[in-house]
């Protein structure tokens, strides 16, 4: 897994030399979603819970006469609850990347995006760091959203 980040890390560096050298900046975008919640039954679940993410991108250029646009990224995750016997909900997690985005136009919805890419992410668990862990993530993912009565 370690293999992976760091051939994950010098492809990025590789890609925004390159384009650093050839290309003006399109733009700094960010994102964050967050969530605050308190579960009161008695299952494992019981208790409040912070989970949330912040990233920050470059967008470097446009792929060709395409609305596709080349993007690294880094983020990071926290998730922490008031147990600690449940570890999953109490990490920290960093993460690096590259995608390509395309904006989503549907007469539908007043905003979405499309992104394809790959992340290398480092999960770091407070109380039991014997599960702490490396990944390189291949994905795909989708936000769409929008207001059914004020469609544009």
């Amino acid at each position: 897994m370690k293999r992976c980040l760091a051939v994950l890390v010098v492809l990025m560096a590789v890609s925004i030399f390159s384009y650093q050298a050839r290309a003006e900046i399109i733009g700094y975008p960010w994102s964050t979603w967050g969530e605050l919640s308190y579960t009161p039954s008695t299952d494992i679940e019981k208790g409040a819970k912070l989970d949330m993410y912040v990233e920050q991108g470059i967008d470097w250029a446009k792929l060709g006469s395409t609305d596709w646009v080349f993007n690294n990224f880094v983020g990071f995750g926290l998730v922490v609850s008031d147990h600690n016997e449940d570890f999953w909900n109490n990490r920290a997690r960093p993460a690096i990347g590259i995608k390509i985005k395309h904006p989503i136009k549907t007469s539908l919805n007043n905003w979405g995006e499309l992104s394809i890419g790959i992340r290398g992410e480092y999960f770091g668990y407070f109380h039991q760091p014997e599960n702490d862990d490396v990944r390189g993530v291949a994905f795909l993912q989708w936000s769409i959203g929008g207001d059914w009565k004020n469609r544009r």
